[in-house]
């Protein structure tokens, strides 16, 4: 559908779309920045410079606010939708974050789900922590930090929710172990252990989900290599292999996201740390 302009030295990372603007909010860790592209066009509208940040995992609640995890920071940096900053929360709790999830939980209240790297070449069972995120007269509070289940998790990266079937998926990129793992997303307890397909050696990185009718739809993780760039769908009810795609001109892609505009489903997809490109997706039943 289109390609944004390469930005030289830029560790693009992860994807966020606000559906209402109609744009894109990628994480720019390697120049401590956020960038704003049109969702349609790919022109790029602004940057947001955030100092000593390092941001990295990035997620959009209610279309109203943006979560950006900020590793160097140590802590979640919270924006309105034009970008405007309101705050910060896991500041006490993160030591290394990195991806970013939710679900809604009740009018105005949501989970946000986070994960924590530090350490990474230790197993660990604390990696994932929960705040509760209530949205009140346009302002957001948090609750305290909670960790999420005990599964035993190296180096985490990306992580995915899906409220309708209780799930949340986790990319494991320890060399010895990578995966991407199903949880139980209440409780944190393991649905599946490995879901297969990531035996080539390259670190399992993007998570996205794609909805149909009557709540099928399918999974997307990515297969992160400079030469054998790889896409894996699973179901989404069963989480059964369904098939692999490649992206024509992408390649060495760390975050994507899937947005639904005017009847379509988009992937949109990091091309080597310094673009976005952005596709049409076929309906897969």
């Amino acid at each position: 559908m289109f390609v944004t302009e390469s930005v030289a030295d830029a560790g693009m990372d992860s994807i966020g779309f606000l559906m209402r603007k109609h744009v894109i909010v990628v994480t720019v860790k390697d120049k401590n920045e956020l960038h704003v592209y049109g969702a349609m066009n790919g022109k790029f509208k602004k940057s947001i410079k955030r100092e000593n940040a390092y941001p990295n995992g990035i997620t959009t609640i209610n279309d109203q606010f943006v979560l950006v995890t900020e590793r160097d920071n140590k802590q979640v940096a919270v924006f309105n939708s034009s970008m405007e900053f309101l705050g910060t929360f896991g500041n006490e709790e993160l030591r290394s974050p990195y991806g970013i999830t939710f679900y809604k939980q009740e009018n105005n209240s949501y989970k946000v789900l986070v994960t924590d790297s530090y350490e990474y070449n230790n197993p660990r069972e604390d990696r994932i922590l929960s705040w509760d995120f209530t949205i009140e007269n346009g302002e957001f509070s948090v609750g305290p930090a909670t960790v999420l289940g005990n599964p035993t998790l190296y180096q985490v990266e990306s992580i995915q929710a899906d409220k309708y079937y209780q799930t949340l998926l986790v990319a494991e990129e320890m060399k010895e172990h990578h995966k991407v793992m199903a949880l139980d997303l209440m409780t944190g307890e393991v649905i599946k252990e490995d879901l297969g397909n990531f035996d080539r050696g390259n670190d399992p990185e993007g998570i996205a989900l794609v909805i149909n009718k009557d709540n099928n739809g399918y999974w997307i993780c990515t297969e992160q290599s400079k030469t054998d760039n790889r896409f894996h769908l699973y179901d989404r009810k069963t989480l059964e292999y369904k098939t692999t795609m490649y992206l024509d001109n992408v390649s060495y892609t760390d975050g994507i996201a899937t947005a639904y505009m005017h009847g379509k489903w988009f992937l949109y997809a990091v091309d080597n740390d310094a673009r976005v490109v952005a596709f049409e997706l076929p309906e897969i039943n």
